[in-house]
């Protein structure tokens, strides 16, 4: 990537984080925000790609808004707060210190999506924190440490559950459980010719248990992958692809909005040709993230 080029990506992403509103909104498990990684990589495909890395985090919503508990569920349920949300952003960049190139770039955009959060009133040991569902979600990878050209997916539904469970009122940890199940279709192109491009529908999940602590952070395991499948053999020219994220790490919370995150992650793609030998390719990333929320 040229100078100029690389200019042009960091003020595109400086537009982007300048346009946040400032909002106490939240979505997932985290609100807006922005951050930067110190990382390293390690054991990618191409040695090139091992390194020192600077990674550039954001999350923007668009639009929040609170909707109406439904009277139909006052008598008989326990009422769940619907937050209703249009245009989530997230974008991740990653760029290698050495000549500073643009080395994967991760786009994520849902246009509209719900989330029940329950009454903080009246809880049971173990509760449903929030339930979620995201409408037309599109997510774009290009990640050249794992030769994935182009990666894209659309998928049609993602919905997702919070849990957690506290001891006692008196206990400081909670234990949080989330998973959240996605289906739809997906493209992928690898770098190496030799494979075809990839067209095929998936089934996703994604995985969330954390030990937290109300002063002293909080350890959590994350797990994410998208399945790609065929309705017929793959030998017969309908190949599949797999993209997964394994991460695990430590939060802190040192105050005035700003997270602290030690965290190791591997990211891994796969395709399969059907008429060739698998293409599996992975990278580990360790690194150190400042995050600032609202």
């Amino acid at each position: 990537m040229t100078v100029s080029n690389l200019n042009q990506v960091l003020v595109l992403f400086l537009i982007i984080l300048l346009s946040a509103k400032v909002s106490a909104e939240s979505w997932e498990f985290k609100e807006q925000s922005v951050a930067m990684t110190v990382a390293y990589e390690a054991k990618p495909l191409d040695e090139k790609f091992e390194g020192s890395k600077i990674l550039l985090n954001t999350r923007y919503i668009a639009n929040s808004e609170i909707d109406e508990v439904s009277e139909k569920l006052m008598c008989c349920a326990r009422p769940s707060l619907p937050e209703n949300m249009n245009g989530l952003l997230d974008a991740e960049l990653h760029f290698g210190t050495d000549g500073a190139d643009l080395e994967f770039t991760s786009i994520n955009f849902t246009p509209w999506g719900t989330r029940w959060e329950t009454d903080e009133s009246n809880r049971e040991k173990l509760h449903i924190e929030w339930d979620l569902l995201e409408l037309g979600a599109m997510r774009y990878i290009s990640d050249d440490a794992l030769e994935v050209e182009t990666y894209f997916e659309f998928s049609i539904l993602r919905a997702g559950r919070l849990l957690s469970y506290r001891w006692s009122e008196l206990s400081a940890y909670t234990v949080n459980m989330g998973m959240q199940a996605s289906l739809g279709y997906a493209y992928a192109k690898s770098a190496d010719r030799t494979y075809s491009s990839v067209n095929n529908p998936f089934a996703g999940i994604f995985f969330k248990l954390s030990l937290e602590h109300d002063a002293r952070g909080e350890l959590y395991f994350i797990n994410r992958f998208v399945n790609g499948f065929s309705f017929s053999n793959p030998s017969r020219g309908h190949p599949a692809a797999r993209e997964a994220r394994v991460r695990f790490g430590y939060l802190y919370d040192i105050g005035s909005s700003f997270i602290l995150d030690f965290y190791g992650e591997k990211r891994s793609f796969y395709f399969d040709e059907g008429s060739l030998p698998n293409l599996y390719t992975q990278s580990g990333i360790f690194g150190l993230q400042t995050l600032y929320y609202w």
